[in-house]
């Protein structure tokens, strides 16, 4: 009887995993600007358990900056963290930890970038923590993103809510 019970469920459980199969490994042609096609990946499926199964819909996009905030980002940088951080990101004379490099990306990478931009606007300065504006804190966290060699594109939102879409990978 048991045998009985479950193969539904188990045929249900394998149509469901060869379709989320399917969508994850599907490629989607849209025409672009100018005509040129692009190839873009179908929305991952994510298994919900006892066979069900959806589409993420609208999954994180990688965090990008814009030129003009890590330049920013920078002037502030130089004025208020170098001591602690260093001219080139990697510890300073106050012994704060690196910015770049493996220390940063075990610590930050592959998590949303809200985590990154809400442990820099509570916890830094640490004798003034959350002195600067979100937006300069934005600006601040695009220039370690550029030091680190994350591409440039879209502005840095300076929304942790917003920020929550972005993912901290190249």
């Amino acid at each position: 009887m048991r045998f009985l019970d479950s193969r539904p469920r188990r045929r249900h459980a394998v149509l469901a995993l060869s379709v989320a199969a399917l969508a994850s490994t599907t490629l989607l042609m849209s025409s672009a600007a100018g005509g040129k096609e692009t190839l873009s990946a179908a929305p991952a499926a994510v298994d919900l358990g006892n066979g069900a199964v959806r589409l993420a819909q609208n999954a994180p996009a990688n965090v990008s900056y814009s030129t003009e905030q890590a330049k920013r980002g920078e002037a502030q940088y130089k004025e208020t963290c170098v001591d602690c951080h260093g001219d080139d990101l990697r510890g300073g004379l106050n012994g704060g930890p690196p910015l770049r490099g493996g220390m940063f990306t075990m610590h930050f990478g592959g998590g949303p970038a809200s985590s990154l931009f809400l442990f820099m606007s509570t916890q830094m300065p640490p004798e003034a923590p959350g002195r600067f504006s979100a937006s300069t804190y934005a600006d601040l966290m695009a220039y370690v993103l550029q030091v680190n060699g994350y591409d440039a594109g879209a502005p840095l939102p300076a929304d942790p809510d917003k920020l929550n879409n972005f993912i901290i990978q190249k």
